[in-house]
């Protein structure tokens, strides 16, 4: 049995990294690349690196992960929804809006599943619910997406949800199909992305401006993107679900507290009160969930 210390530590850093996810995504973005190339360059950069390996498991015979398109495209789909919205509207926005995730586990879960309301999930349905209003509806007064930013990270939470269950449901899938998948898929709901760009302006990016980028790009995925997410999925195999809930909150707390000292976006009293209402909907649902397990 693997110590629990290691895999703590790998999944804090990895979910703390996780949370910076946004950087890389504006920086590229500042050195040319429309919002919607620019969510599919960091996901399929990670794809074609990881290609030769998954060869290499096809031949012997072993599971790459191709076949997982379901999961791919819920999880990985999130994800790059998850990245265009943090290019269309606030990042502290896209990130409050996108961890509103416990509100729909709760809904998926009593509706498709037919488990039980219990206080803790009705708890933390309501904190989440109250920080989705108040980041939507707190400076105009109007809960609703203010642009299509917001939007996205909307809906990227949503599909996040679905995709959650679907993980939960095959739990046997190993730590390499789960990072292929991932980005293939991505990749995929990515060119939907770009092809239907949500800019007028946005434009492919030329054979030079890919040359000039590419370093940076096969960077950004060797020595971040696989190895934040597969020090994820590690970790999470080796921590009990409820830790793991309680440490994953990390994403959310690194993210939009990094969002608030490194850009000039709006970072007042409403995101402070959203932040904190959507970061106790996750740590109520995870301790409540926690909870059930071990009288279970």
């Amino acid at each position: 049995m693997t110590s629990q210390r290691l895999p703590i530590i790998v999944t804090i850093v990895a979910a703390s990294a996780w949370g910076l996810f946004w950087l890389p995504l504006r920086a590229f973005e500042d050195k040319g690349l429309a919002a919607g190339w620019a969510t599919l360059a960091i996901f399929a950069t990670p794809a074609l690196l990881l290609a030769p390996p998954a060869l290499w498991r096809r031949m012997r015979n072993r599971p790459t992960g191709a076949g997982s398109a379901v999961t791919g495209l819920l999880v990985g789909g999130a994800v790059a929804l998850y990245s265009e919205s943090v290019l269309h509207t606030d990042v502290a926005r896209a990130l409050i809006l996108f961890y509103v995730t416990p509100v729909w586990s709760t809904i998926l879960e009593t509706t498709l599943m037919k488990r039980r309301l219990t206080a803790s999930r009705t708890l933390a349905l309501a904190l989440g619910l109250g920080g989705l209003v108040t980041i939507l509806g707190g400076r105009t007064g109007v809960p609703v997406p203010q642009n299509a930013g917001d939007a996205l990270a909307l809906l990227a939470g949503m599909v996040w949800a679905c995709g959650s269950m679907q993980v939960r449901a095959n739990p046997a899938v190993g730590i390499f199909e789960t990072v292929l998948s991932f980005f293939v898929y991505g990749s995929v709901v990515a060119v939907l992305l770009a092809l239907v760009p949500i800019e007028a302006t946005a434009r492919p990016p030329s054979l030079a401006e890919l040359g000039r980028l590419l370093p940076w790009l096969v960077l950004a995925a060797a020595g971040f993107m696989i190895p934040v997410m597969w020090g994820l999925l590690w970790g999470s195999k080796h921590i009990d679900p409820g830790r793991l809930g309680i440490l994953l909150q990390m994403e959310a707390v690194i993210g939009i507290g990094s969002a608030a000292l490194l850009t000039d976006e709006p970072f007042g009293l409403v995101e402070i009160a959203g932040t904190l209402l959507v970061v106790g909907a996750g740590v109520v649902d995870v301790v409540g969930e926690n909870t059930r397990g071990r009288t279970t």
